[in-house]
């Protein structure tokens, strides 16, 4: 009876289990940089829509008909814009998002490193202690104080 169960657990788990025939690695790859355009919430290679599986499905004929990377994403960006591309191509306007985080990043620690050397500079040098750098007043005026107080 185990034996039985057993192997209809494992029948049962290879059919609800999806196909996956063996990729081409550029496939793969194209399918993670083409984001799915139901909703372009994430790439066609994680999306499990019908619009996904249609450009999935699309990306393997191309790819059979002998067309490059290049060429497919062209196609691609023809159709629906560059919202489709799961990485923005890096020229015009959208080069800023490749240069503008790793530029806030240097100027943000600039800014860090000057701010804490000027808040710390100050208390890191001693304080002159000898006595002839305060007027007799002010010492007049603690020693009274301190009678005050009667310390």
């Amino acid at each position: 009876m185990k034996g039985f169960t057993a192997l209809v657990t494992i029948f049962s788990l290879v059919a609800v289990l999806p196909a996956q025939e063996a990729k081409n690695p550029l496939q793969r790859e194209l399918e993670y940089e083409i984001m799915a355009p139901c909703c372009y919430g994430s790439p066609v290679g994680d999306h499990e829509s019908e619009a996904a599986q249609q450009v999935k499905v699309q990306i393997a004929q191309l790819l059979a008909e002998g067309k490059t990377k290049e060429e497919i994403l062209d196609m691609y960006v023809a159709i629906y814009g560059e919202r489709i591309l799961a990485r923005p191509r890096a020229q015009g306007f959208n080069l800023m998002a490749y240069i503008v985080p790793p530029l806030l990043l240097v100027v943000g620690g600039l800014f860090l490193f000057y701010y804490l050397n000027r808040v710390t500079s100050p208390a890191a040098r001693p304080v002159s202690a000898n006595r002839e750098s305060y007027s007799d007043e002010f010492f007049s005026k603690i020693e009274k104080e301190m009678k005050e107080l009667d310390i």
